[in-house]
């Protein structure tokens, strides 16, 4: 018999809940495991009610949030445990909460009610697997299938839809086609999901290994989250450099991007913009004008909506902004670095390189050039430690007010001489800075 390799306090709470007279089997888990991925949750489910859960582990910390529904977590020497009872489920009226919740004694009815076969593996180091709904098969198969009959898995639960999108992405798997079609069927239930529950699911989707495929054969389920990106679906771009319309080309920059939530939000939202931003020159050109601006106000739009942290929309929409950039010059590179700072243009170069890979092929090539050459510029700069923002300039602020300058003028002083040193028209040298903006009595920023 195969044999999970389950950290002690697992096999122990197992071998606990045992001693005490019920069955238990791991659940929550055993699907990586079996994968060989990392498991970041443990869940345990048990023929035990959730008083007699309590009492069996009464020496250890408890959250019983979830006891309505026959959870108590369990923290087994600080690893948390979910423990739930067998149980079965009534109607789901509003797509998220059962009306009524039965405790059972039986796993097979504990295991018919939840989401796909890949998850009803359940597992007892002692007594073996138990896969009565042939979750092994698709895991080798790598199929997400339904239990039972699809629609109602969905209808149950709507976020079960963003969920097996979710599992394809990060897993690498397709749907099997029922669990396909039906999931098609239902996505409108998706509107009626909670921001809060989408956005962990959403976030995780869009840094799954397989994402090319998810966002190009669910566009239309996304665009019911996210209607802003349907008018860019089959939307031409009119231009040499693209061989793909502009969703196509976004699904192709998000899957060449690192795995990382910036950088693939970022391209997610890059050109969502372009559809309303296209003009047509007279050799039938496309161009598209503002568009990284206009893209990250409707980005900031959708992810307030969404709900993402204040700080993360900051971030994606400062890089989304400045995704199209093209410096010139060493100066431009600085005032580029001194936008965004130093630790975001570490992301905005990936999101740079990935948005390139997904342009036509022969544009690629003289556009990644383009982006290693910046790449580098920016690296000498910070290795050289040069000016490039107001932190890193010779003066501050308490400099100028020794020197007579305060509110507004103070401001324009420090920024026009950040743009002579970045011009490299003034060295960075605080006496000579100062001397420059006395020499001239501050006429230099009035007329700037």
């Amino acid at each position: 018999m195969m044999k999970l390799p389950l950290p002690d306090e697992v096999k122990e709470a197992l071998e606990r809940l045992e001693d005490a007279g019920y069955e238990a089997f791991l659940v929550g888990g055993v699907r990586d495991l079996l994968l060989e991925r990392e498991v970041n949750d443990w869940d345990i489910t048990t023929s035990a009610p959730p008083a007699r859960i309590k009492d069996i582990f009464s020496d250890c910390s408890q959250s019983c949030v979830g006891e309505r529904f026959g959870t108590v977590t369990v923290f087994y020497r600080s690893v948390p445990l979910d423990i739930t009872t067998y149980r079965k489920e009534g109607a789901y009226r509003d797509h998220r909460h059962p009306d009524k919740v039965h405790f059972t004694k039986n796993l097979f009815d504990d295991l018919k009610r939840r989401d796909f076969t890949v998850n009803a593996i359940c597992y007892n180091p002692q007594k073996g697997f138990r896969d009565f709904f042939c979750g092994k098969r698709d895991l080798k198969k790598k199929l997400i299938r339904a239990i039972g009959n699809a629609d109602e898995r969905f209808r149950q639960d709507a976020v079960r839809i963003l969920r097996a999108l979710r599992f394809a992405s990060t897993l690498g798997f397709h749907l099997e086609e029922k669990t396909k079609a039906a999931l098609h069927r239902n996505k409108e239930l998706l509107r009626t999901v909670a921001p809060e529950r989408i956005l962990p699911e959403f976030r995780r989707m869009l840094c799954g290994k397989n994402i090319l495929h998810v966002l190009t054969e669910y566009s239309d389920v996304i665009g019911v989250l996210i209607p802003e990106i349907l008018p860019a679906i089959g939307f031409s771009q009119h231009s040499p450099f693209h061989q793909y319309d502009v969703w196509q080309h976004t699904a192709h920059a998000v899957a060449h991007g690192a795995a990382v939530p910036e950088v693939r939000l970022s391209l997610f939202f890059h050109d969502i913009s372009k559809p309303d931003c296209l003009s047509i020159d007279s050799t039938g050109r496309g161009h598209f004008y503002s568009h990284p601006k206009k893209s990250a106000v409707i980005a900031r739009d959708v992810m307030n909506r969404l709900k993402f942290p204040a700080k993360e929309i900051e971030r994606v929409c400062l890089l989304v902004s400045y995704h199209d950039s093209h410096p010139s010059t060493r100066a431009d590179v600085k005032r580029l670095l001194g936008a965004v700072g130093e630790e975001l243009f570490g992301f905005l170069i990936p999101i740079m390189e990935a948005d390139t890979r997904a342009h036509s092929k022969w544009a690629v090539k003289r556009r990644l050039q383009h982006v290693h050459n910046l790449q580098e510029t920016a690296s000498s700069i910070l290795k050289n430690k040069e000016c490039y923002s107001l932190k890193t300039l010779a003066v501050n602020g308490n400099d100028l007010e020794k020197i007579g300058l305060s509110g507004k003028q103070l401001g324009e002083a420090l920024s026009y001489a950040l743009q002579k040193v970045i011009g490299e028209e003034w060295k960075n040298e605080k006496e000579l800075i100062l001397s420059e903006i006395q020499k001239n009595n501050w006429e230099i920023a009035k007329n700037h």
